[in-house]
């Protein structure tokens, strides 16, 4: 790229770039990028782009389908990008199966960004899921590449306070993207980019639209009003790319010969056989066997757990390397094993005997190796030209071989990943950035942090021994493929370990558990920072979260422990979060319910939504212990859970660089097995105090004024008065708990039966802290929106949009997979509509645009005619129609509900008017009588 410190971009619906050239010109000497629409090319009539300027190159698409035969009327449509080429040397044009849009990569200074232009339907209800289809393939485009400085300019037929203008809005919301123009020009400006022809009206309908990480680039933005080359007027843009954060380009590869990685069954078979075999030769001494079995605080029962722990994770470390074979490469050719492996074996071969016969210029010899070698190269130029097609026979090979696992583990690879920035919030250096990434995440507790003492071993006569079946059964239920700790040894080592690796670890845990003392390796924790959004500021330190990865040792204790905790730790009923058999839709179907008994007997329901800053992150840890000493946790389960967080070390890793240790103050392990349990614990008095109080909501004599999952709780009571008071309650109980709550993101509603005026009678301020809460007519609550009056339609149309988007990914990203494999696909991406269950009150007109999006989504994926049958499509292919997925969401509901031991969900099942279940046995009964 030329130094040059302000580019310019530029969006201009040209109509007609033939009659237009002279404007567009004149444009290319003040703009580095124009992106134009409705050009009125025919398809080969693009190269025509080369002719507007030498200096700029050009892609571009017809919306002219010439094999119908003869055209009648004018050609129409078309979307083209031009750009510098003295600005821009390294340009890549992306491929758009969609004739309205085109996009370029362009890379500069190791800062890549993603430049589209589009042309949308003009704005009519009919052409509205076409209109999300193409704002869902620029998303898919975008999560393709993995490029999260993206510009979209265009005419998008959306003026503002239209049909168009809002799903624009909605859609850019969702995907956390910006409507810069909008943004900066604000809506009271006088600011249009269109005049009729007819009648003369201004509108306001070509946008730029941008990634988090590109908006910060745009230093201004206007539209050029004095020219006169067509109806609409070219909006342009400043921006300073230099503001982009570059990422690092050679990061340092450590090969690490423990991973598990992938394996081969005799692999497999020899690594079984080597720590089945070490692991018996492990030295148990007599003191050993005495301190298993009797409470213990002797420094020199703390050596001999080192040495045991050390002597597991040398045996499994040995054997791993033992049994793996590493072939290194630059760079890894996809499809290698397959197709180009057995080539290279012989021409490597022929090359060693033509070199051992004095490398002969003739002859049989030379002929064999000339023609081995030219097929060797010829097998690998095929496999780096098709690479995406080995990938797409790969899943369905898997697929036909019904080994889903293999299948979604080689799917979830296709992911492109972001990279990491050379510097966050200015820091540079993989130390510091590990450093400063230590500061953000380590918490201060807001109470007294008792000093940390040797923890004493626990009290009693008789010791807890963990069993083998404990170790067993814990082994099975974690997870396979998951990243290993700072040792690199996975539940994979543990897994195929052999028979005796259960006997060494319950007597090592049992040691432990006994002695209240665990390894300072095995407590060492990795924190890895992990993007929260891929198209935003990957600069911004705000827009990462921490991911723990501890040792395999630790997990399997901690799911041992979690085990323990829940035979004695007793969670009110009206906790969701983190219990077996209750989920986010039983929160919102038992929030739903309640407002519906109230509002459909005229009583108003004032409902708190209230937000806790890092909840899980501010538990005291005096005061849990306490909260388990009153469960009558066993004192050991305490006394090891108090050394495990009074003894931890986390390092943060950042490129393969690691932050200075740093040890906890307060809050839970994030990642932890215990953790969940251990924070609904600390908050579980609080909803034990609020369900005690006869002020909110009761329905059947079942309290009902709060719902919490996890960290997110709503008060609900039938007058201001009633939510005051529980108010009240949760703000003693964070003032004596350390727990702050976010009064900005806290905010209240007022239900209230449909057609009654709401603004009659004026309501009082509701206070928090001290601060108003926010009174919304709208609440996003775990993901499914609430509206005042239990309208649906809002959430059907987040999740037609959301369904566009997985449909576009799905349909771009594996385009070349086999029928069977896209039909896999379809059923896990575009058949999960969250909350769609409890949907009971809503316009058709809604409920039909989604049934409408999710045929589409079949056809697109399934490269089927448009207008096809739909009913005939998914019979053919076996696939469940839209109604017989939401008739099976439904039937799980139902079911679930009736069988949960919840009582608030017992309560909700045995009454005949709840409507959200009523409604679903209704339309599972309609359903079987068409039938």
């Amino acid at each position: 790229m030329m130094n040059k410190e302000i580019i310019k971009i530029a969006s201009f619906n040209c109509k007609n770039v033939k009659r237009s050239i002279e404007g567009i010109r004149e444009l290319c000497l003040c703009c580095d990028v124009i992106a134009l629409q409705e050009t009125w090319l025919l398809p080969q009539d693009i190269p025509y782009l080369s002719s507007i300027d030498n200096n700029f190159s050009y892609t571009g698409t017809s919306a002219v389908d010439t094999s119908v035969g003869m055209l009648r009327g004018r050609p129409y449509g078309g979307v083209a990008l031009l750009w510098n080429k003295k600005v821009f040397q390294n340009v890549l044009v992306l491929q758009c199966d969609n004739p309205r849009i085109c996009a370029i990569k362009i890379i500069t200074s190791e800062r890549p960004l993603i430049v589209i232009s589009v042309y949308m339907p003009t704005d009519t209800k009919e052409n509205l899921p076409e209109f999300t289809d193409c704002l869902g393939a620029m998303s898919a485009l975008v999560n393709e590449y993995g490029v999260e400085s993206t510009f979209i300019l265009g005419d998008f037929n959306a003026h503002p306070n239209e049909l168009f203008f809002y799903e624009l809005l909605n859609f850019c919301n969702e995907q956390r993207w910006f409507c810069v123009d909008v943004d900066m020009l604000g809506y009271s400006s006088d600011t249009y980019t269109f005049v009729s022809e007819a009648h003369g009206s201004k509108r306001w309908l070509d946008h730029l639209v941008t990634t988090q990480a590109a908006k910060c680039a745009i230093c201004n933005i206007y539209v050029k009003c004095d020219v006169w080359w067509s109806d609409h007027f070219p909006i342009v843009a400043e921006c300073r790319l230099n503001v982009l954060t570059p990422k690092l380009v050679n990061q340092n590869i450590v090969h690490n010969e423990i991973l598990w990685g992938e394996r081969s069954n005799e692999q497999i078979d020899l690594y079984y056989a080597e720590c089945n075999e070490k692991l018996k030769s492990i030295d148990i001494s007599l003191e050993l066997k005495m301190c298993v079995n009797c409470f213990s605080n002797r420094c020199s029962c703390k050596t001999t757990i080192d040495k045991l722990y050390d002597d597991i994770v040398n045996v499994l470390s040995d054997a791993a390397k033992k049994c793996k074979t590493y072939i290194k490469r630059r760079k890894p050719v996809i499809g290698w094993n397959d197709y180009v492996k057995a080539a290279h074996r012989e021409a490597r071969l022929n090359f060693q005997i033509w070199v051992l016969y004095g490398k002969p210029s003739s002859g049989y010899i030379y002929d064999k190796m000339s023609k081995s070698r030219k097929l060797f190269k010829s097998r690998l130029k095929w496999c780096q030209d098709h690479q995406d097609q080995i990938k797409m026979d790969r899943l369905a090979f898997l697929h036909s071989q019904k080994d889903f696992r293999g299948f979604w583990k080689n799917t979830n690879k296709l992911k492109v990943s972001p990279g990491l920035p050379v510097s966050v919030d200015g820091v540079t250096g993989s130390k510091d950035i590990a450093n400063m990434f230590k500061d953000n995440f380590l918490v201060k507790s807001v109470t007294e942090v008792a000093p940390v003492h040797n923890v004493e071993p626990p009290n009693g006569n008789l010791a807890t021994c963990i069993t083998e079946e404990d170790v067993v059964r814990t082994i099975k239920s974690i997870a396979k493929g998951k990243s290993p700790g700072h040792d690199g040894l996975s539940i994979e080592h543990i897994l195929y370990a052999g028979p005796h690796i259960a006997k060494v670890l319950s007597m090592f845990y049992s040691l432990c558990l006994n002695c209240s003392y665990l390894p300072s390796k095995l407590t060492k924790t990795v924190v890895v920072p992990v993007v929260k959004n891929k198209t935003g500021n990957l600069s911004d330190k705000n827009n990462y979260r921490p991911i723990s990865l501890a040792t395999i040792a630790a997990k399997v204790l901690d799911g041992i422990l979690n085990t323990k905790l829940n035979q004695y730790v007793k969670i009110h009923d009206n906790q969701f979060g983190f219990r077996p058999g209750l989920s986010t839709e039983s929160a919102i179907l038992c929030l739903k319910q309640t407002i519906d008994y109230y509002t459909s007997r005229n009583t108003r329901v004032f409902a708190g939504f209230l937000d806790l800053s890092k909840a899980f992150d501010l538990v005291s840890y005096e005061t849990l212990w306490k909260k388990l000493d009153e469960q009558k946790v066993p004192n050991n389960i305490v006394k090891i859970l108090q050394f495990w967080y009074g003894s931890q070390v986390n390092v943060v890793k950042w490129s393969n660089m690691y932050s200075d240790p740093y040890k906890l103050e307060c809050g839970v392990r994030q990642g932890g097995l215990t953790s969940p349990i251990l924070f609904n614990l600390y908050v579980n008095d609080l909803i034990v105090a609020l369900s005690s109080q006869h002020v909110g909501c009761h329905v059947d004599q079942v309290c009902v004024n709060n719902i919490s999952y996890a960290d997110d709780m709503v008060l609900l009571s039938a007058s201001v008065c009633g939510l005051r008071k529980l108010l009240g309650i949760c703000e003693k109980y964070a003032i004596n708990h350390g727990l702050i709550y976010n009064v900005k993101k806290s905010e209240y509603m007022i239900f209230e039966k449909c057609g009654r005026n709401r603004d009659i009678n004026p309501v009082p301020d509701i206070k928090l802290c001290g601060s108003i809460l926010s009174r919304v007519y709208q609440f996003k609550y775990l993901g499914h929106i609430i509206t005042t009056d239990l309208n649906d339609d809002c959430d059907i149309e987040r999740e037609r949009r959301a369904l566009s988007v997985r449909a576009n990914m799905i349909a771009r990203r594996f385009a070349r997979c086999s029928k069977e494999v896209k039909i896999t696909l379809f059923r896990a991406y575009c058949t999960s509509f969250y909350a769609s269950s409890l949907w009971a009150s809503y316009k058709q007109k809604s409920y039909n645009a989604l049934r409408v999006q999710y045929n589409n989504a079949f056809r697109l994926l399934m490269g089927l005619p448009r207008f096809c049958s739909a009913s005939g499509m998914f019979a053919k292919a076996r696939v469940d129609c839209f109604y017989g997925t939401m008739r099976k969401k439904c039937a799980s509901l139902v079911r679930r509900v009736r069988a949960s031991p919840n009582n608030v969900l017992n309560m909700i099942a045995c009454r005949l008017d709840c409507k959200y279940v009523s409604y679903c046995l209704k339309l599972h009964m309609a359903v079987n009588n068409c039938i």
